[in-house]
């Protein structure tokens, strides 16, 4: 049995009880589980191998931004998965897990010149544009350096998906995309520039999506306007149909990824185009813990508090979108149950993780972990208050790997520069 389960009594990952990694490694610290990532992974690949020809399989690109650690980016290409990246700093690290730059696909609605060069000089696979400035900006830059820049357009649907109003992205008051309209706009400029070859479009409605009929909803305004390019004389030879799958934090809707690959398959198939997706936190979510210690146990007439040693800087999911995450004990699972406010260090109240939980009881020089940590936890986390950032681990096959070093506070300081104002 793999990924995070009890046995004799303790909390482990992958057959590793956390009790040593804890001893090992010290907290706060992330844990992964591979076993996760590759059931996972295989879920989603096994559906669409059912739905689709084996000549029409997606091109599965693991969305970077929701745990970029190189080892984890390793061991997904090792799966099969390629990659979205939304940086210059991702695209490295997609180099350095050894992907190659023609599995790569360039998101975002601001790409900086020096990281559409150094995409362009890597060789990736595409970039999706998110506006008609954005165009102009991606021609003028592979005109300056003579390389032609491979572009599709992204669609925004006007679907709300996001499982947060800061986490969903297909409406249209949101930043990202174009209407229907400016499409048909941008492919005729694209026409024009001699830097560009337009080839596609791409939707993603949001993160956590939900309304997993949203996914439906959005696929269907694809052949319609797929079709009026062609008539048009435009190429249409790729889609990319996003990611936003949702995991469980609490009690989530999952998708159904039989149902989604026949709506892929009845609704995007068709349209006889290479297919993208970009699955991201449904990859690594569920497949992270933060493995932390209870420092005190503060008692007040209003509430008890669980003071444990990771922070708002280590997790700021429950801060930022007052997102839920289960917290569990590591040891002593079957105690009796309590309720705590769980908190951390940091001399703010927003420091706060749940109020009113739950718990079993715990003490002083407990463990405990909070779940669903394996995205958007350490590639959100920050050095406030000087407090240096987590190690990692991975575990696979019943062995822990330290993938990210705790670091240091001295490496934090020798970062200032103090200028001899004289």
């Amino acid at each position: 049995m793999s990924g995070f389960t009890e046995i004799k009594g303790v909390l482990n990952a992958d057959n590793v009880p956390l009790t040593e990694i804890a001893a090992a490694y010290g907290t706060p610290t992330y844990v992964y589980s591979a076993h996760v990532m590759k059931t996972q992974y295989e879920a989603l690949a096994g559906a669409m191998k059912c739905a689709l020809p084996a000549d029409k399989q997606p091109i599965l690109c693991y969305a970077c931004k929701a745990n970029s650690n190189v080892a984890v980016l390793s061991y997904l290409r090792s799966l099969g998965a390629s990659l979205e990246i939304v940086s210059e700093g991702e695209l490295h690290r997609g180099l350095a897990a050894g992907f190659k730059a023609s599995q790569i696909v360039s998101t975002g609605v601001g790409k900086q010149r020096r990281e559409i060069i150094a995409c362009l000089k890597a060789g990736i696979h595409q970039f999706n544009v998110e506006s008609l400035p954005e165009l102009e900006h991606i021609n003028n830059v592979a005109g300056d350096i003579g390389i032609k820049a491979t572009v599709v357009f992204r669609l925004n649907p006007n679907v709300a998906g996001g499982g947060n109003t800061k986490i969903s992205t297909g409406r249209k008051r949101d930043k990202f995309g174009i209407n229907e309209q400016t499409v048909y706009k941008a492919f005729d400029r694209a026409a024009q520039m001699d830097n560009l070859d337009a080839v596609g479009l791409s939707v993603h409605i949001g993160s956590q999506v939900s309304t997993v009929e949203s996914f439906k909803t959005a696929f269907e305004k694809m052949p319609s306007i797929v079709h009026n390019l062609r008539d048009q004389g435009h190429t249409v030879s790729r889609l990319d149909i996003g990611g936003g799958f949702p995991i469980i934090y609490k009690d989530e809707k999952l998708l159904d990824l039989d149902h989604y690959a026949q709506w892929v398959r009845d609704i995007i198939l068709p349209l006889d185009t290479q297919i993208i997706m970009e699955p991201g936190r449904y990859l690594v979510g569920n497949a992270g813990v933060l493995l932390t210690e209870v420092l005190h146990v503060k008692e007040t007439e209003e509430t008890d508090f669980l003071i444990i040693d990771s922070a708002m800087n280590d997790l700021i999911r429950p801060t930022l979108y007052d997102a839920y995450h289960g917290i569990e004990a590591v040891q002593n699972r079957d105690a009796a149950e309590h309720s705590y406010d769980v908190v951390g260090p940091i001399c703010e109240s927003g420091d706060t993780f749940t109020k009113g939980r739950i718990l079993t009881q715990m003490k002083e020089g407990d463990l405990a972990v909070i779940k669903s940590a394996g995205a958007y936890g350490f590639c959100m986390a920050s050095n406030y208050n000087t407090r240096p950032l987590p190690a990692e681990i991975l575990v696979h096959e019943g062995k822990a790997h330290l993938i990210c070093p705790r670091q240091d506070v001295h490496e934090i300081i020798a970062r200032d520069i103090i200028p001899d104002l004289g």
